[in-house]
């Protein structure tokens, strides 16, 4: 079980990531042109954010069903001495949240300006913020598509 929720979590991280970057660049390209938000903008980063929420509950499942946080749990002094043990039980899960708030929060706050080249600003910022996270976050380690 624990590979099948591997490979959905590997594959869906490309789905993520190019949700993030088609929500950057509508965003981007509608803030001179007086676009409309709600016409594509919202709707892409909705769709960033859900496809990032699934993300996270597919991360919470192989979080339970892997033997690494177990195996980490076990001894968490020696886990914290080694680098990749840390990394997948405490960094990237904290950076992968951070980029759920932020790109969740970015929907909230960018729904709420004032006109919509101000929403189109917000969102471009709060998308970018969130895909920085999400670029630091990813373990560029493992294979690309792994299991294919």
């Amino acid at each position: 079980m624990s590979s099948v929720v591997l490979g959905l979590h590997n594959f869906t991280r490309w789905l993520v990531v190019l949700l993030a970057i088609v929500a950057l660049l509508r965003a981007l390209r509608r803030l001179n042109g007086g676009a409309e938000y709600a016409t594509g903008a919202k709707r892409t980063l909705s769709l960033f954010t859900m496809s990032l929420h699934l993300q996270f509950l597919l991360g919470v499942v192989l979080y339970f069903v892997s033997p690494l946080p177990r195996h980490a749990m076990s001894d968490l002094g020696a886990a914290m001495r080694e680098p990749g043990v840390r990394y997948f039980i405490v960094e990237h899960p904290a950076l992968m949240l951070l980029a759920i708030v932020v790109a969740t929060a970015t929907g909230i706050i960018a729904r709420r300006g004032p006109d919509d080249t101000v929403r189109h600003r917000r969102a471009a910022i709060g998308v970018a913020v969130a895909l920085g996270l999400l670029l630091a976050g990813i373990p560029w380690q493992r294979p690309l598509l792994p299991h294919f």
